[in-house]
């Protein structure tokens, strides 16, 4: 029993005998804030842009067999029709000539026409010739606005203040106009 009473005892006078705290104020003087440097980046900014493109595909129905570089019946049909005109200008030698050159000139035309027509079909596939050869498309472009800047932001302050006549300071995120000092007395 002596030696609960004892370990008691002990352990009684080891709490009340450990330390004592208490706590006292300084006057801050005066704050200085404390600086760090960060970096804006630029910001991505996007649109959908609207463009104008060549119709570049055809109707495969219409110009696959019909629509290519081989001699046709138009081609034989402005030939003849050139030949036939050109019989009507000049005599004898002359004549012949005419004949050729309107039959050349017939065939190159009706040539030509044929490989640089391209009719246009809706989607009910009626024809309109009105129609031009170009399509709209939607693209999104994105680009940075802005460029890097180096700036100035505060990152705290340094509060300094007097205690016990030494000059002490102490970093806080915002000034102060006292500072709380706790001290501590251990036996």
């Amino acid at each position: 029993m002596k030696k609960i009473l004892l370990a008691g005892i002990f352990l009684a006078t080891s709490l009340i005998a450990g330390s004592d705290t208490f706590h006292d104020y300084a006057r801050v003087t005066y704050s200085e804030p404390i600086y760090k440097y960060v970096y804006d980046k630029p910001r991505r900014e996007c649109k959908e842009v609207r463009y104008k493109v060549r119709n570049d595909n055809y109707d495969d129905r219409y110009y696959s067999s019909r629509y290519d570089d081989n001699l046709g019946v138009d081609t034989l049909i402005g030939t003849a029709a050139g030949a036939v005109l050109g019989s009507q200008v000049g005599k004898g030698n002359g004549r012949v000539a005419a004949q050729i050159v309107g039959g050349l000139l017939g065939a190159k035309v009706a040539h030509e026409i044929r490989n640089n027509y391209k009719p246009n079909y809706r989607d009910d596939d009626s024809y309109d010739r009105y129609e031009d050869d170009y399509r709209y498309e939607t693209r999104t472009e994105c680009y940075n606005v802005g460029h890097k800047v180096k700036r100035k932001k505060i990152k705290g302050y340094k509060n300094y203040f007097v205690y016990n006549g030494v000059e002490h300071y102490k970093v806080t995120k915002r000034p102060k106009r006292k500072i709380r000092i706790t001290h501590t007395i251990e036996f």
